[in-house]
């Protein structure tokens, strides 16, 4: 494995520019899905050697520059009296089915400097006019690393997330075969760290068709040292950089790869501890820095339909 590449200095004007802004509408408390992602660019940004604060409200910015996380949101609470340097840090799946992307997000998308975490992702939005978007990628900080295990795993297969007919079939499944399964309908928090911590295995299962793997949800399952089964492809250029820290299997065999790890503990121990050393390999410093440096604005033919 090659050694973890050390980012480049930040200029100073850049050390204390920034802060991490998730968008949190009243009474919405969803918008915590967002945290370990804030985590760990605000911890990367120290690492740089400046500061980045996660901040809920937009009347905390404080004269920073947001990195926005739940641009998706920006909808509910309006853009007006954001920095015209303000960085969309898009989460969401490009792809037909997703109904976050509302005319009212790409107008966002269109208007505001953006990353995406995933190649396919951005050539999505390329497509849908948003050609300025750079890529900033989901890596390890030492901070993600929280979960202590539970001394009785007495759940065989996790799974956290909304329900949708094709999930609950492969959920309904594993009962069938005798496994003890848990489902999280809020995927963040103490509940879902709790979870985690008591399962043999978390699944993770795509929703919409457009099948980006889900690095978002996957990244602080490897940052733990879970034994993680992610539907998907393992030719998918975005599960490559995961080879062997994770068991991927199409949507018809999850159930039996499921259920073979689940009765196997030395395979899921080495299945975890190589996906926990792939992501340590992968530090958020390296990834944020390099999308700072790259931050393009948006040209006026972004703006067009």
């Amino acid at each position: 494995m090659n050694p973890p590449v050390t980012p480049a200095p930040l200029p100073a004007t850049e050390l204390d520019r920034y802060c991490i802004w998730i968008v949190s509408p009243p009474d919405y408390p969803y918008s915590r899905v967002f945290d370990e992602v804030a985590l760990g660019l605000s911890e990367a940004m120290a690492i740089l050697g400046g500061s980045a604060p996660i901040v809920r409200d937009a009347g905390e910015l404080a004269g920073r520059t947001p990195i926005v996380l739940g641009g998706n949101l920006l909808p509910q609470v309006g853009t007006h009296g954001l920095p015209a340097d303000t960085v969309i840090h898009n989460l969401e799946q490009v792809g037909d089915g997703n109904p976050w992307f509302s005319a009212e997000y790409l107008a966002s998308l269109r208007a505001f400097r953006v990353v995406d975490y995933s190649p396919r992702n951005r050539a999505g939005l390329e497509r849908l006019g948003v050609a300025h978007a750079g890529l900033l990628e989901i890596g390890y900080t030492p901070g993600l690393s929280r979960i202590r295990p539970a001394p009785e795993k007495d759940i065989d297969v996790l799974f956290y997330g909304s329900l949708n007919e094709r999930r609950v079939g492969v959920l309904q499944r594993l009962a069938e075969r005798g496994l003890r399964v848990g489902h999280i309908t809020q995927g963040f928090g103490a509940e879902r760290d709790e979870g985690i911590a008591r399962s043999k295995v978390v699944l993770n299962l795509h929703f919409y068709d457009s099948a980006v793997f889900e690095i978002v949800r996957v990244s602080y399952l490897l940052a733990n040292g879970v034994c993680v089964v992610t539907e998907g492809r393992p030719d998918d250029p975005d599960i490559a950089p995961y080879t062997g820290g994770m068991a991927v299997a199409a949507y018809d065999e999850l159930v039996t790869v499921c259920e073979m790890l689940a009765r196997d503990e030395p395979m899921r121990d080495r299945i975890a501890a190589r996906g926990l050393e792939l992501f340590r390999a992968r530090p958020q410093e390296v990834f944020l820095r390099r999308a700072l440096g790259g931050l393009r604005l948006p040209q006026p033919a972004a703006h067009a339909a």
